[in-house]
């Protein structure tokens, strides 16, 4: 067992012994992992603040070889989450983006550039950023980096061309089929949503753009059905609806 050197971000720290942590991290090469911090609860920790919720740290740590916990051996605090003394909705905003990652990520699993968005999108947010833009530019560019992307254009169930319903009646979106639903297929859907044209333009502006980019800004007008819809997209990937949605309502506002 050889040591392995990386960045990280800490999803998350619980209690593991009087005097140790089980630490889930989001490292730059190695993707989630999960490992001991022996020491990490006493007074003097070796590892001082680095284990702190969000903060981005340098880490050494032993990989074991079957299913035990991997050993966390060394970090070294590089930045902290400061969103905390701004308010509570950026604070809010950082663990959603934790509890996104801890949910749909696979241990060990190194997905290219999903470290450095997410690193990104914790700076913008602790910058002051407008959060509905930078947590949508999140969502959309992990459901792209990790193949879960919706489609916007071709019917999810036979797809052929789908064509924007110029009368009002907007377009229909499949949750369970994965996107959008041609008039052919609607019937024996499940959780289909109707969404107004501008709402499906703005989806398809933040799943085109690269996860570098300054989010477009959002009309308050349609941030509420982006929320609903987004909700609905990443509680069906997940199987269930994530605890941290509902703290999350001022981003429909």
């Amino acid at each position: 067992m050889s040591s392995e050197k990386s960045e990280a971000i800490v999803l998350r720290a619980v209690p593991w012994s009087e005097t140790s942590f089980v630490v889930t991290l989001f490292t730059r090469h190695f993707g989630k992992v999960s490992a001991v911090a022996k020491g990490a609860r006493r007074l003097r920790s070796p590892f001082e603040s680095s284990l702190d919720l969000l903060a981005k740290s340098q880490i050494v740590f032993i990989q074991k070889s079957n299913d035990t916990l991997d050993l966390l051996t060394e970090s070294k605090l590089i930045r902290r989450f400061r969103s905390a003394q701004i308010s509570l909705l950026p604070l809010y905003c950082g663990y959603y983006v934790a509890e996104l990652l801890l949910t749909v990520t696979e241990e060990h699993q190194q997905v290219a550039d999903l470290f450095e968005m997410s690193d990104r999108t914790l700076m913008d947010i602790d910058a002051g950023k407008s959060p509905p833009e930078v947590v949508l530019r999140f969502e959309m560019q992990l459901l792209k980096l990790l193949g879960h992307l919706p489609t916007f254009h071709l019917c999810a169930s036979c797809g052929n061309a789908v064509e924007l319903q110029r009368n009002g009646e907007g377009t229909r979106l499949g949750i369970a089929a994965g996107g959008v639903l041609c008039p052919n297929c609607l019937p024996g859907q499940r959780f289909v949503l109707r969404i107004r044209n501008p709402t499906l333009g703005y989806l398809i502006s933040y799943a085109t753009a690269d996860w570098d980019q300054e989010p477009e800004p959002i009309d308050s007008e349609y941030r509420g059905e982006m929320r609903f819809v987004m909700e609905r997209f990443i509680s069906n990937l997940a199987d269930r609806r994530l605890r941290l949605t509902d703290f999350l309502e001022e981003l429909q506002r």
